[in-house]
């Protein structure tokens, strides 16, 4: 409200469309600013309560002290709570700082998103909270564990440290006139700090006093790619703000997140019809027991299946396969990702529909965080448990399968009703409760449930979301007719929602759940399989076809999931995996609202 109490500082001029868009893009720009200004604000407070208390030799001080002396006299002075969480925050800053180097703090402000993610996952590892940190995902670790780090976690060296590094090697900031030049003094050092020497950086941040062991020296091993001098122009941030700095640090940072390599595919046509009464009825019965013996009888033949040794071997093999149109003998043909070379692979029904797609090329930056990062998420929990065979998730507070999704299916549909009347005051006379929620589109349980967990799901897969988005949506020359109708179904949702993994509505998480075999028959032609984790086995088999895939955790496919009998052999090791796919109920949405669209009051 003070901010728009001042109008010269509100501009909300209207204009064109392209006009709105550099507005936007503005705002984005000034956004993260205010994020990266707000944390170096807080850092300022903090070492200047510091150099107070330093001071104070005779008549020893303390935060409250300072706010009573001090901030209380103010004109229009925060209450003493508040101060207390400026400097709380305060601390936290310098610790991700200290731990992880000036460029951290970049890192989260130009992905704001993380900001709650990296502060709790982060600060937990460099204070060692004894309740998270003595068994946590990262594995056992001492408390007021390494500087990021001795010893350090996956997450950390794989992706946070090679981020840091490649920022730095790209953008030489200089800090100048900034922090107390009394502080500064104390420990030795200029008024202006050359963040990509971490020597001199840590002299700083390790000065301030927080009440808590030091963080031990830096495993050079670990953090030796922050080393080489950098020769870039210096960005110079000081008491005039950063405003200038901007474009460079956002640019740089859009450059890092934006490298795409295109792959090559191979095409295979088979002679598949999918249309073949043996292929379109489901093979196996309803009873749960006798399914789960029939799925045992065929992993055990999925595992004894030949391994195609090359593509020319996989194009023999299934020539031979579907002779009449559907599988003429009752085994396998194994493919292991391998034989890819890193290229696609596109198989085809006789009809030239898809059959499945693979794609092997996830990027080496994105894969080699993903087991860190899904367990970083769930704030420390040992989801992913080793497995050497079928076994199910038993945690009484997370399930074993977690669907963060966007529903249409039991909608409730407005054909036949009066169009004058408001939904929400009609009520069906055929049951006893009108469920007024579902008159649109809504998101499933387990989002309302998980909301802190949709929300680090969300913040640290984000980079993997568009790179699924691109492999669905750039591959459209193989996937043309199945990508338009996915994309059509997801527009015009209510408020204008979007999609965490986009053209999908739906991702489900799967943790140490080895599928028995079914067909996922609410699913909207296409599902995208992404396996997580450090395991052997667990390949995706697809009855009707007798492929036996061998998905690693850099290995995508899509399929009709729908129409294909499938499901995993046993695996050792611990393993998850993303599913994505579109209710098939969007189709109401799609051709009439749910059949609200004629009522007055639906605009």
């Amino acid at each position: 409200m003070s901010y728009l109490k001042v109008l010269d500082g509100v501009e909300l001029g209207g204009g064109s469309l392209e006009e709105m868009v550099a507005c936007c893009h503005l705002i984005s720009i000034q956004t993260t600013g205010s994020s990266l200004v707000a944390m170096i604000t807080y850092m300022q407070l903090a070492i200047q309560c510091q150099s107070i208390i330093d001071a104070s030799v005779a008549k020893p001080s303390n935060i409250r002290k300072i706010y009573k002396d001090h901030v209380a006299k103010l004109k229009d002075a925060p209450t003493e709570r508040t101060f207390q969480r400026w400097h709380e925050n305060s601390c936290k800053f310098i610790i991700l700082a200290a731990g992880g180097s000036f460029f951290l703090l970049i890192i989260i402000a130009a992905v704001s998103q993380l900001l709650a993610l990296f502060l709790h996952v982060l600060i937990t590892i460099l204070t060692g909270t004894p309740e998270t940190i003595g068994e946590s995902s990262f594995g056992t670790l001492p408390l007021c564990t390494d500087r990021i780090l001795t010893g350090t976690p996956q997450l950390i060296t794989d992706h946070i440290i090679p981020t840091i590094a490649w920022i730095r090697s790209h953008m030489l900031i200089c800090l100048q006139n900034l922090f107390c030049p009394a502080f500064l003094t104390c420990i030795g050092v200029g008024e202006t700090l050359d963040c990509t020497d971490l020597s001199l950086t840590d002299r700083v941040f390790d000065g301030f006093k927080q009440q808590s062991f030091a963080l031990p020296a830096r495993d050079m091993g670990t953090w030796g790619i922050c080393i080489p001098a950098v020769t870039e122009q210096p960005l110079v941030i000081d008491s005039k703000g950063i405003s200038a700095c901007l474009p460079a640090m956002l640019h740089c940072m859009n450059e890092y997140r934006s490298g795409i390599t295109p792959v090559g595919v191979t095409v295979i046509q088979t002679l598949y019809d999918r249309s073949h009464k043996n292929n379109v009825r489901f093979p196996v019965k309803t009873d749960r027991r006798e399914n789960a013996m029939w799925t045992e009888r065929e992993q055990v033949k999925a595992e004894a299946g030949e391994i195609i040794q090359d593509l020319d071997d996989l194009c023999s093999k299934l020539d031979k396969m579907y002779i009449a149109g559907c599988r003429t003998e009752d085994s396998y043909v194994r493919i292991p990702m391998g034989i890819l070379q890193g290229s696609g692979l596109d198989l085809h029904n006789s009809d030239g529909s898809l059959m499945a797609f693979v794609c092997p090329s996830l990027p080496e930056a994105i894969r080699r965080g993903l087991t860190s990062s899904l367990l970083a998420c769930f704030d420390g929990k040992q989801v992913l448990q080793t497995r050497s065979n079928q076994d199910y998730f038993d945690d009484p507070d997370i399930d074993g399968c977690l669907h963060f999704s966007i529903w249409n299916r039991y909608s409730t549909v407005g054909d036949d009703a009066p169009t004058h009347i408001h939904p929400h005051d009609m009520a069906r006379v055929d049951v006893s409760r009108t469920n007024h929620t579902q008159c649109l589109p809504y998101t499933s349980k387990d989002i309302l449930e998980h909301q802190q967990l949709y929300s680090n799901i969300l913040a640290a897969f984000g980079e993997l979301f568009e790179w699924l988005e691109y492999v669905v949506s750039d591959f459209t020359e193989y996937l043309p007719e199945e990508y338009e109708v996915l994309v059509e179904l997801g527009q015009n949702l209510p408020g204008g929602e979007c999609s965490l993994v986009t053209p999908f509505l739906s991702l489900i998480i799967n943790l140490n759940v080895t599928t028995q075999a079914h067909r996922d028959r609410f699913d909207k032609i296409l599902c995208l399989v992404l396996p997580i984790g450090t395991f052997t086995g667990g390949a995706l088999v697809m009855f009707e076809q007798g492929l036996v895939l061998e998905l690693s955790c850099r290995d995508c496919i899509i399929f009709h999931s729908a129409d294909t009998t499938h499901f995993n052999l046993h695996y050792e090791g611990s393993r998850a995996s993303f599913v994505c796919h579109t209710d098939k109920g969007f189709d109401k949405w799609k051709d009439g609202y749910n059949g609200w669209a004629a009522n007055n009051y639906f605009h």
